[in-house]
């Protein structure tokens, strides 16, 4: 993976003059404003799909089309992937043993029978979660252990939400030593956050699957199908879908206020290189013109309210733009993250910024979102309960 110049930052879909002539003839077609969402969701999409919905249709598909924008409820997407939703029923999918490998697409949903995709009866994807092992869980108390320390650690975190999976802390030390205990973005050694870029309350196989229906209206079969396999083959308990953050980054990543483009990953899986972009809250009316550009700075500095970051050990402020290098030494074993997640989180953190739905400036540093579950106290390094996806 070696992406083009010009393939690079968070307007390149935006400068697509083929993109703003097929929204063009959107806007003409269905003459009618669309939700803030769905505005974001048009100027992300994939253009194969967006072809798809100016070619010629009759009446009835026409007025589907124009209902479905004016008036669906794609705010779910953004609430599922912002964690707004979490429900407590919700667990994270199991990890498969190693040697499971399965491919599946979702199934494909006529637009005109998504809203009904909503419901309890709705059909799931063909694509299940592989089978989980058998694993031990620790007390109930938090557990403070060793980082390194095989013989003393813990197989599995008490961290459990819904029917008490338990969530890995094999993962969680195993990412640490990937990173170096430190955070990718700032390097901030203390305390460290194991973050999921998949969020770990979206990885049960009893989520209902509109989400994954509605990302099929405006991203490719292919595209989505990638994003589900990486994700539900071996669940979201597994190195491909963890980063080191500082505590605060983390937060600032769920909160949708920066997001991570990979950029280029070496032959021999050793070096991936993504780039930072900080993403401003953008101020939106209840309604939208299709034809109104968004619009994401590439050189900022910052956030309100003196919301910024700095590499301590540099000591030189992080831009948009920013490169972040992240490498290891045993790919098979200490993998890097799953490019496909993460194209998944540049596209759905660009989302949550241009529909609104990222938190407001007064919430910047509102620490209100914490999890359920005992906290797990590693030597060094007080784990919070917010601190695990």
């Amino acid at each position: 993976m070696d992406l083009p110049a010009t393939s690079v930052g968070p307007q390149v879909e935006f400068q697509d003059e083929k993109r703003q002539m097929l929204l063009g003839k959107l806007k003409d077609t269905l003459d009618c404003t669309v939700s803030p969402t769905a505005w974001a969701c048009l100027w992300l999409s994939d253009i194969s799909t967006l072809e798809e919905k100016v070619a010629p249709v009759n009446p009835s598909q026409l007025e589907i089309n124009r209902s479905f924008l004016e008036n669906f409820d794609l705010g779910v997407i953004v609430r599922q992937w912002s964690q707004r939703h979490r429900s407590k029923s919700t667990t994270s999918s199991p990890r498969s043993t190693p040697s499971v490998r399965s491919k599946a697409s979702l199934p494909s949903t006529p637009l005109q029978q998504l809203a009904r995709s909503d419901q309890p009866e709705a059909q799931e994807s063909e694509l299940q979660p592989a089978t989980s092992v058998t694993m031990i869980t620790t007390p109930t108390r938090g557990v403070k252990c060793k980082v390194g320390d095989v013989e003393t650690k813990p197989t599995m975190s008490k961290r459990m939400r819904g029917d008490n999976e338990p969530r890995s802390i094999i993962a969680k030390e195993e990412c640490r030593r990937r990173d170096g205990a430190l955070c990718i973005l700032t390097k901030y050694p203390d305390p460290i956050d194991v973050a999921h870029i998949f969020p770990f309350s979206m990885g049960s196989d009893k989520q209902d699957k509109s989400f994954w229906n509605l990302l099929k209206i405006f991203w490719s079969q292919e595209r989505v199908d990638a994003w589900y396999n990486a994700v539900f083959q071996r669940g979201t308990e597994v190195l491909e879908n963890l980063m080191c953050f500082a505590p605060h980054v983390h937060r600032w990543h769920t909160k949708g206020l920066f997001a991570l483009q990979p950029v280029k990953l070496s032959e021999d899986g050793k070096c991936l290189t993504l780039k930072f972009y900080w993403l401003p809250r953008r101020s939106t009316s209840v309604e939208m013109d299709i034809m109104d550009t968004p619009s994401i700075p590439e050189d900022l500095t910052g956030l309100p309210r003196n919301l910024k970051a700095w590499n301590v050990i540099t000591e030189r402020k992080i831009c948009s733009g920013d490169e972040i290098h992240l490498e290891t030494p045993d790919p098979d074993n200490l993998p890097l993250p799953d490019v496909r997640i993460l194209d998944m989180q540049w596209v759905l953190q660009r989302l949550m910024a241009l529909s609104g739905a990222a938190e407001p400036c007064d919430n910047y540093l509102n620490d209100d979102d914490d999890e359920e579950g005992d906290p797990v106290s590693v030597e060094g390094s007080q784990i919070d309960e917010d601190d695990y996806g």
